[in-house]
């Protein structure tokens, strides 16, 4: 939740104030400076008040020392008074970003790429424009102005950020430009989009409001935006003892994060040996649920819901033979598939070429877990026959999220096969994208040949699935 710091004064910024109560806008705090004591409102569960002179830096420093805030708003319609407060936030903080009102033209001059100038006067001009006869109109008001064409900024948190538009998929909707730099660009699929982007986008009202949320999600608190939990499976009859050593695996995970639980589900608990070990494990942060029937995917996905699971761990065994593919992929979560290698031992997280468009679009969680893991990432391409030259554009995706995150990033490309290659790697964590058709149980999942389907037949080196929409 974002911390929103607005400076008010006149009747504008009420309007304002009222227009953020009025459509519910929950998903921020407001802090409120007003000057006296006449503007202060009856405060809600987000929108509080704080009374003080905001051409005062030592007042205002007290406010802002924590620098919690996101974004400033100068609501202000005295401009000698604005100008003054935006040389106090600047002296304070350089970089946050600010949205000014300019009632007389009076900030134009400023040169400051995280200032965002409101400029009255030129928004009542264009909208007086939008009323003559035979002009082209603005977004505005053009089309079913029911919310067909959005413009969208690209946080650097975004797993849009660093994607070049050839690797979206855009069904029913449409980047059609975007504005880097003051400057419009007309992008094509080789174009990348960059973090603080505006994009233009045109498509289905209700489409573009689940890319709007897609595009703004962060996964900055994983396993989030699939979940927020950790969910074990274990199937006492397939896992055996080991089952012991996959819950010291999914603990070491849940240790590297704060405020996360892990669900640890039992199925066919015919060893009162190891359930009692199961047991011993369990405090404020991890809960045990036996169950003494077969389950099913029905509890599996009561499970998930209830206890708001965004990574469910199990082994190769529980998922090939219990037939839960079809139903994971489905739940869209996050698949940690245990192999011979501990999560401690992990030296490298690999990611083997097939589908540019997909691998590319899981590239943002990869590299997540290559940070969280603290081990290096290895992207790496097999070609028999040495053709290299198409990978240009993915090479040059992963390169520039590798320098942004702080990664070492291996570039691998062999004229082996990849299957042989993966094999004798050792201490690696394959990340593989977790497509629909994937079905380890099945007659015919033996014959497919694509790099993805061959990598999951294979139970030597664990596996991180991700889900992706085909």
């Amino acid at each position: 939740m974002a911390h929103i710091l607005i400076i008010a004064n006149g009747k504008i910024s009420q309007k304002f104030i009222d227009t953020i109560e009025e459509k519910n806008l929950r998903e921020h705090n407001y802090t409120v400076i007003v000057k006296d004591n006449n503007q202060v409102k009856k405060s809600s569960s987000n929108i509080n008040y704080i009374v003080l002179d905001a051409t005062s830096l030592f007042r205002l420093k007290s406010v802002c020392k924590a620098n919690k805030y996101k974004t400033l708003f100068i609501i202000v319609e005295d401009m000698k008074e604005s100008k003054v407060i935006y040389k106090n936030v600047r002296t304070i903080n350089k970089k946050i970003r600010i949205v000014a009102l300019d009632t007389k033209e009076s900030l134009k001059e400023i040169r400051d790429s995280y200032l965002y100038i409101v400029d009255v006067n030129t928004i009542i001009s264009n909208r007086l424009y939008d009323f003559l006869p035979n002009v082209p109109v603005t977004a505005q008001t053009i089309g079913l102005n029911e919310g067909e064409i959005m413009e969208i900024s690209i946080p650097f948190s975004s797993t849009y950020a660093f994607r070049h538009i050839g690797s979206i998929q855009q069904v029913k909707w449409k980047i059609v430009a975007l504005y880097r730099d003051e400057k419009l660009i007309l992008p094509n699929s080789a174009t990348m989009l960059r973090p603080r982007d505006r994009i233009l986008v045109v498509g289905k009202p209700q489409v573009l409001a689940t890319v709007y949320k897609k595009i703004k999600s962060s996964h900055n608190i994983f396993p989030e935006p699939y979940g927020k939990n950790f969910y074990l499976y274990l199937d006492i009859e397939k896992d055996g003892e080991r089952a012991i050593d996959y819950i010291k695996d999914a603990i070491y995970f849940l240790d590297k994060f704060d405020n996360k639980s892990l669900i640890i589900r039992v199925a066919n608990p015919n060893n009162f040996e190891i359930l009692n070990k199961i047991k011993s494990f369990e405090n404020n942060r991890i809960r045990t649920y036996i169950s003494f029937i077969d389950i099913d995917e029905n509890t599996i996905a009561s499970d998930v819901t209830e206890h708001e699971i965004g990574l469910i761990l199990l082994s190769y065994n529980c998922l090939k033979y219990n037939g839960f593919s079809k139903e994971l992929y489905d739940l869209k979560k996050l698949i940690y598939i245990f192999g011979d290698t501990k999560i401690s031992d992990i030296k490298e997280a690999t990611v083997v070429k097939s589908d540019e468009r997909i691998v590319e679009e899981i590239s943002s969680i990869i590299f997540y877990i290559a940070e969280t893991l603290k081990v290096n990432l290895s992207l790496r391409e097999y070609d028999p026959n040495g053709k290299f030259e198409g990978s240009k554009e993915f090479i040059e995706h992963y390169e520039t999220l590798a320098h942004a995150h702080n990664v070492k990033l291996n570039i691998i490309q062999q004229k082996k096969n990849p299957i042989k290659a993966v094999k004798y790697a050792k201490n690696i964590l394959l990340v593989v994208p977790f497509k629909k058709e994937l079905d380890l149980n099945s007659f015919f999942a033996f014959f497919k040949r694509d790099v993805d389907s061959l990598l999951l037949r294979t139970n030597k080196h664990p596996k991180l699935l991700i889900t992706v929409e085909e």
